[in-house]
This record gives structure tokens, sequence and C-alpha cells, in this order.
């Protein structure tokens, strides 16, 4: 069941903190249950199907997925939505999720987080994407890239160091949930990954500001021919 982000009414609040900074809830209907950071709804769960994506960007994640992934790396958790999705397609894969964020990394767990049951757990760490990419020597057949601002998109993403640490820990596919303000700020993506990962398409997302970049890395012999 979709997520209606124009219309949606909360029946409870779970949670709530308010800070100067920032401002977070947990509320739920009958239908679902969602995280809001500063008013923006950040992830949503339906609570009979946890599995199933409900947001229209992350559907669009859904089909550029690859037919199969024995490694992942999710940059960023916020509710956990894709951490459900994916743990469902490939139960046996090695799941990485980081967040620098600890109260989002709890309330992943205390709201978000299914029941363990006999498949293997995705493992949670509290740390900076850039940081842990760079002290990584793991590989992963699929890394999901979704970092969140209260502008959209840290400034991270639009400087070559991110890119230059995700290249050799890519093995398979990247997408990237990219929220970007300008045309240039898509452009100066799209040049990076090209110059740094490999070839990359972008795919809009109908009535909001998202654009997915799916990125396959490029051949190592192409290089060279």
């Amino acid at each position: 069941m979709d997520f209606n982000l124009q219309a949606y009414q909360a029946d409870h609040l779970l949670h709530l903190s308010a800070k100067p900074q920032r401002r977070l809830t947990v509320q739920e209907n009958a239908h679902h249950r969602w995280l809001e950071i500063d008013g923006v709804v950040q992830s949503a769960m339906s609570l009979a199907e946890p599995a199933t994506l409900c947001l229209p960007h992350q559907q669009v994640i859904a089909y550029l997925l690859p037919e199969q992934a024995a490694s992942i790396l999710e940059l960023g958790l916020g509710g956990g939505d894709l951490t459900r999705h994916l743990r469902r397609r490939w139960p046996d894969a090695r799941h990485e999720c980081v967040d620098l964020d600890e109260e989002v990394i709890t309330l992943y767990q205390l709201f978000f987080q299914p029941e363990q049951g006999s498949q293997r757990t995705p493992t949670l760490h509290q740390a900076d994407a850039l940081a842990f990419l760079e002290q990584s020597e793991a590989q992963y057949d699929l890394i999901l890239l979704d970092l969140f601002s209260q502008d959209g998109n840290p400034p991270l993403l639009f400087q070559e160091r991110i890119y230059q640490a995700l290249a050799p820990r890519l093995n398979g596919e990247l997408i990237i949930n990219l929220l970007p303000r300008t045309r240039l700020e898509l452009t100066r993506v799209l040049m990076l990954l090209e110059q740094w990962v490999g070839p990359t398409t972008p795919y809009p997302v109908p009535g909001l500001r998202n654009i997915l970049l799916h990125t396959s890395p490029r051949d190592p012999l192409a290089s060279d021919l």
C-alpha cells in the first residue's frame, strides 16, 4: 500500500524529539508508521507488509535493483525501508547499514526493525559515511547511498572525495538518491560519478525533486583500449 505524501494523517505520535537544530517524530495511523525529520517524511512502513516500499522514489529504486546481490551496503538508514525490503529479497546477503545519527539508529531499532527470526540480521554501524568507506576494505555487489541534510543532500555529495572512496568498494551497482536544488548540482554529481566510478543514468521521480542515479562500475579493460 502506497503512502500518500499529500494527504497522510496521523492517529498516534510514537516519538517526538525537538531540538534547536531539528525536529524528529515517529507517527502512525491505521495503515502506516513513518519517520519525519523537520516535517519531511523520510521513511514510511506499511504495518501490514513491513517489507513493502511505500514511497515513490523507493519504487524506482526497486526497479533499478540487480537480479542478485550477495553483499549490500546502505549509506543512510532512516526508518530502514530499503533495509527491510532488501532483507526480504536477499535474506542470506551480507548486509551493512551506516548512519551517523545515533537517535535515528535507535528509532529504527525501536519502531522499524522487523523481528529477527531465523534470517540474517543487517549489521548497523554508527559512523560517518565517508570515514566508513575510507576505512573499509570490503567490496559490495550493491551500494545504496541516501544521505539527508536539512537542505536536501549534504555538501559531501558534491565533492570528489566521496566518489574516490566509493569506487574501490563497489563490485556491482551503485544507486544514489539525489535531491538536487539546481541543474548545476545534478551535472556536478554526474560528472564526478563518470570520472571516478562509471557510466551513470539519471531517473527523475515524477512529481518529486528526487533523481535516482544508477551507476555501474567501468570495465577496467575498457580504459586500456
